[in-house]
């Protein structure tokens, strides 16, 4: 019960009138069927006693509007209902997944590398403010069936004291079922969660425009649809079968409890028949029955099991909000001068939960104003060294110092302000093209001078001439959500990505693998273009094609965790060791 009020406290904080209006309506919905009960029982009454002596008493026509005003309001509930319902959902949506959005963002990074942990942020993600308006209102529903409940049987009580106590008897099974009917339901869209998700990735194959050339080129949408199919029908079934087992046992459960309360019936005609209750308290108690009837075997059974269902969610949502966090995660970079050395000093690293060593020992000095290269197999090591140096992982033994300083004693601020990095697996923002470049750089006022950097950017990832095309230029939207955006091809994408790090102040400039939409001859002339801009920075490059490594200064060559060969171009090339191998092997493919 405690992790279910935590849905009153957030349906409080994030939409307040409408967790207040919700409240209401289930208050006048637990009260309205009392009063049926009361005002059909004196109408009743007061219609035969008008048969019977030919006066029709005016306390009638009361009734009557009572009546009118119960069926009206019965009638009107639902629309107002869903109204105010839609309108908490978009509040939630506006406020509360801000607040999810940003706990993902300080979530240390290991787990957003975890798959497991990738199930559980997916079951969490899904649809949250649907999953607290609907447990919310689960509770607000069972507090208004209490009421109802309570009341009618109550008027039950003072006319026949043992019926609500059959009742309740003939109700116990369903209330177990529906209880276990929760727990399995809710277990069981944990257990699908992976399929879930491997059907969206399919269903994205399918729909995407992203994925629209090899479909075409390659004919594999019958396959992708067969795979689509299997995945989502499997997850499919797995709930269903849950939900079947135990919606039978719970209507049967209803179904005998719905044959007792017609034995209840029958009973109560003697006492109509004698006169010891009137004809409209046997007509009142008879409704009153049967919607207690409805309401404990059928209605609560399904509010229970969404109850149980809530609170599994609850414990789980408690476990997201604790995962630890990383510090400083949502602060801006912090603008820092040049650095002078980077250091490793025998790093060794795993990544968590594991027990592979990805490097041992590693040991390198890297200085200002030089172009390092690293490379060498997948697996190898290479993008680690990356993470480590970026401050994503901070469970590695040895020291990494920065100007003589251990990595960790600086703020994650202080470690953004270091780097500025350009992945191969680089982001589309579908915003404006100036936009785009000027993530990397927030505090870009755009006076005259930074827009010169910023064409300056452009022109050295030769994207100048080709903005000169579009229909306004730097302020042209990019992406197809925008009913007049651009959209770029894979290699244009990248080379904003790139224009964006050459825009960013910091002092050192990675680039891991960020040239592998392009061809050898602009890849090598981008590089080039680097080495030349970048004499006042630390730049590192990652990189498999090894002709655009000839630029460095040093190369690092990784394998199996460990640094193997290092030295410029000429020399690894003397010494014919791995290098020289690899290097050989690709020139081949060339000849």
């Amino acid at each position: 019960m405690e992790k279910m009020l935590e849905y009153i406290k957030l349906m409080h904080k994030y939409s307040f009138k409408e967790a207040v209006l919700i409240a209401i309506i289930h208050l006048f919905q637990g009260i309205v069927p009392i009063i049926a009960v009361v005002f059909t029982t004196d109408f009743v009454n007061l219609a035969l006693e008008a048969v019977y002596i030919g006066i029709i008493n005016k306390k009638i026509y009361f009734d009557i509007v009572v009546l009118l005003f119960v069926y009206g309001y019965n009638l009107m509930l639902p629309v107002l209902h869903q109204l105010i319902f839609e309108r908490a959902k978009l509040n939630l949506h506006r406020f509360y997944r801000v607040c999810l959005l940003e706990k993902c963002a300080k979530i240390e990074f290991q787990y957003i590398e975890n798959s497991d942990y990738r199930d559980f942020i997916f079951r969490i993600m899904e649809k949250p403010e649907a999953t607290i308006l609907e447990n919310y209102n689960a509770l607000c529903q069972l507090g208004s069936i209490l009421i109802s409940v309570l009341g009618v049987m109550l008027i039950i009580i003072v006319q026949i004291w043992w019926v609500p106590i059959v009742i309740i008897f003939c109700c116990a099974p369903v209330f177990y079922f529906s209880i276990k009917s929760g727990k399995a339901n809710y277990k069981s869209k944990c257990d699908t969660a992976e399929w879930s998700r491997k059907a969206d990735y399919y269903s994205e194959i399918l729909t995407s425009r992203d994925y629209i050339d090899e479909r075409s080129m390659f004919g594999y949408t019958p396959k992708i649809n067969q795979e689509y199919r299997k995945v989502y029908l499997k997850s499919l079934s797995m709930q269903i079968t849950t939900k079947f087992r135990w919606f039978i046992r719970t209507k049967l459960g209803g179904v005998f409890t719905a044959v007792a309360s017609l034995i209840v019936i029958l009973v109560l005609l003697n006492p109509a028949v004698t006169g010891i209750i009137s004809i409209g308290m046997f007509i009142s108690l008879v409704n009153a029955v049967l919607s207690l009837t409805w309401k404990l075997s059928w209605e609560l059974s399904a509010i229970i099991d969404t109850f149980i269902s809530g609170c599994e969610y609850a414990k789980e949502m408690h476990r997201f909000v604790n995962l630890s966090e990383t510090a400083g995660a949502l602060e801006s970079p912090a603008m820092q001068s040049k650095i002078e050395t980077i250091e490793f000093r025998n790093v060794s690293f795993s990544y968590p939960d594991t027990d592979i060593t990805i490097l041992k020992n590693v040991s390198f000095l890297l200085e200002y104003g030089r172009h390092y290269a690293f490379v060498g197999a997948n697996g190898a090591g290479k993008s680690s060294v990356i993470k480590l140096l970026t401050g994503l992982y901070k469970n590695y033994s040895g020291e990494i110092m920065i100007n003589e300083k251990e990595l960790r004693d600086y703020s994650l601020a202080e470690l953004k302000g270091f780097f500025s990095t350009v992945y191969q697996d680089y982001t589309k923002h579908e915003f404006t093209l100036k936009e785009n470049i000027l993530i990397g750089n927030l505090s870009l006022k755009l006076d005259e001078a930074d827009e010169k950097l910023i064409r300056n950017a452009l022109c050295m990832t030769e994207m100048n001439e080709f903005i000169e095309t579009l229909p306004n230029k730097m302020d042209t939207n990019l992406g197809k959500i925008h009913e007049n955006g651009v959209d770029l091809s894979d290699g244009q994408w990248q080379r904003l990505a790139m224009a964006r790090a050459i825009v960013s102040p910091a002092p050192v400039r990675i680039l891991d693998e960020p040239t592998a939409s392009l061809d050898p001859v602009s890849e090598n002339r981008i590089y080039e273009l680097f080495s030349k801009i970048n004499h006042c920075a630390l730049t590192i490059f990652i990189s498999h094609r090894l002709a655009s490594t000839k630029i460095a200064d040093e190369i690092l060559v990784f394998e199996d965790g460990t640094i193997v060969e290092k030295g410029n171009f000429d020399s690894l090339v003397a010494q014919k060791g791995l290098y020289w191998k690899m290097f050989e092997e690709q020139r081949s493919w060339y000849l």
